[in-house]
């Protein structure tokens, strides 16, 4: 096992995108399921808290240490077998989704609910339920885990199978691994709309779900089977500029009305408003002065397909004011990389600015009902204008799922942008929203976390948590304050 403890090696699993910053007393890259196995039981026998890292990509700040130790993932990444039949791959939790991308595409198969970061890893991606810009066509990843192998802190390995153990209720009564489990889940009630917030739960689940999107707080995730889908015969991208805005907003309802009726079926639909253009205009020369734009992407599953759906397209962007000679329909592959490059720049960017002021993230990823989005939109605006904060707004318009990102300049700043932050909680709460989307709780949003919950539900998922976990030494401070885990009453 690779052992790092100095200081400067450290430094860059001491943080995420959040810039939050860590502290830990060792990070650990184990070789093997071996290496993994004796490092937890270490820890458990030495009451060392341990936090999984390995791509580093998460923006809530779940794989940054607060004390204890790292393990990381980034040599437990062996792509273990691909069934081109069944269409599943069995990947090391280590293997980024890139890697699982370009293995796939030799046997024209592709993950096309694959997250939008390529470099996270698959781990990551399932600890998080991650999903990303292709959400609207095909969901977060937990829609494709088949299969998971997970280690839990008291060493025992526990392999589910997706369809083999469901609850009672509330309910789980099985025994595996040579041991008897029974335990509640808690009573609340997940949203029906995309979210990411605390424990997924609900009646007669399967137990590979609770693991899926638990922000690594239940187990650690050393291997998993996906199920891949047969790619498409190709694809065309549109990033489309708008003068106005109600225009834009305007543009995106018509796609997701003929999405509902069958005519259109993208499989990403995103919002650029004119404040995250200004911060893209230094580095894309192209983007128009005063806009506002949405970006698709449009698979086409058979070549007698393609010249009618890019007709379909060309038409509703005439009938609905697009900037016809600024904007770009891209099918070539040069071409669609360029767009989608704008598209994942504009995290990058926001997170330099931040790194810039020694600023902490300040963002949301709210999604609400499709009916209460506008709702949603105009109280962003409205609290962001009376701020007088910087900001942008961006992300999965087609899910009713937004990032809005405050620019802080000074702790002053940064503070009120966190109050103004709680508005937008409370908002979404209220009109039947999740105050997580998809990147989850981490660290930074367990404030938020009783806007959406009473205090009664937040206790019934600490007490899951201390099931798996009684000594809380796995991804401590994630979700949940140390505090309240270690208070039993």
């Amino acid at each position: 096992m690779i052992v790092k403890s100095q200081k400067q090696e450290m430094l860059s699993y001491l943080e995420d995108t959040s810039n939050i910053e860590g502290k830990a007393l060792g990070v650990y890259l184990p070789e093997s399921k071996a290496e993994v196995l004796a490092f937890i039981m270490q820890c458990r026998t030495e009451k060392i808290p341990f936090t999984v890292s390995a791509g580093r990509t998460g923006t809530t700040g779940g794989c940054v240490p607060r004390e204890g130790a790292v393990i990381s993932f980034e040599k437990i990444n062996a792509i273990l077998d691909i069934d081109k039949d069944n269409h599943l791959m069995k990947v090391q939790a280590g293997v980024t989704l890139k890697d699982i991308e370009d293995a796939a595409a030799k046997y024209n198969l592709a993950l096309r609910a694959s997250p939008t970061e390529s470099l996270a890893c698959v781990g990551g991606a399932v600890s998080t339920s991650a999903s990303g810009v292709r959400g609207l066509g095909y969901g977060s990843i937990r829609n494709y885990v088949k299969a998971l192998v997970i280690c839990l802190v008291d060493g025992r390995v526990l392999t589910l199978k997706r369809g083999e153990i469901f609850s009672k209720g509330r309910v789980f009564e099985f025994n595996k691994a040579n041991c008897e489990f029974n335990f509640r889940l808690p009573s609340y009630t997940v949203p029906s709309i995309k979210s990411q917030a605390g424990y997924f739960i609900k009646d007669n689940m399967d137990l590979i779900d609770i693991f899926i999107g638990s922000e690594g707080t239940l187990g650690v995730v050393i291997s998993c089977s996906l199920d891949l889908q047969k790619a498409a015969f190709s694809a065309f991208d549109g990033l489309i500029f708008f003068p106005k805005e109600e225009i834009a907003l305007e543009f995106v309802t018509s796609v997701k009305d003929l999405k509902t009726r069958g005519v259109l079926n993208p499989a990403s639909l995103e919002f650029f408003d004119n404040n995250s253009l200004d911060l893209l205009r230094e580095d894309y020369a192209f983007i128009p002065d005063k806009c506002w734009a949405v970006y698709f992407e449009q698979e086409v599953e058979k070549k007698t397909q393609q010249e009618a759906l890019l007709e379909a397209w060309e038409k509703l962007l005439e009938e609905k004011g697009a900037m016809l000679d600024k904007s770009i329909l891209a099918d070539t592959p040069k071409e669609r990389e360029k767009i989608f490059d704008l598209r994942h720049k504009l995290p990058q960017k926001i997170n330099e600015f931040l790194r810039r002021h020694k600023q902490v993230k300040v963002a949301s990823d709210i999604a609400v009902p499709d009916d209460k989005f506008r709702i949603m939109y105009s109280f962003y605006k409205d609290v962001a204008e009376n701020s007088g904060l910087d900001y942008v707004n961006f992300g999965h318009i087609g899910e009713s799922h937004l990032h809005f990102n405050f620019l802080p300049k000074n702790a002053k700043e940064n503070q009120k942008a966190r109050g103004c932050l709680e508005q937008f909680y409370r908002m979404a709460v209220s009109l039947g929203g999740t105050i997580s989307a998809e990147h989850g709780i981490g660290k930074i949003k367990k404030p938020y976390l009783r806007v959406m919950y009473s205090d009664r539900e937040i206790r019934e998922m600490a007490a899951l948590k201390r099931y798996f976990d009684p000594d809380c030494l796995l991804g401590l401070d994630n979700i949940f304050d140390k505090k309240l885990l270690l208070n039993t009453d």
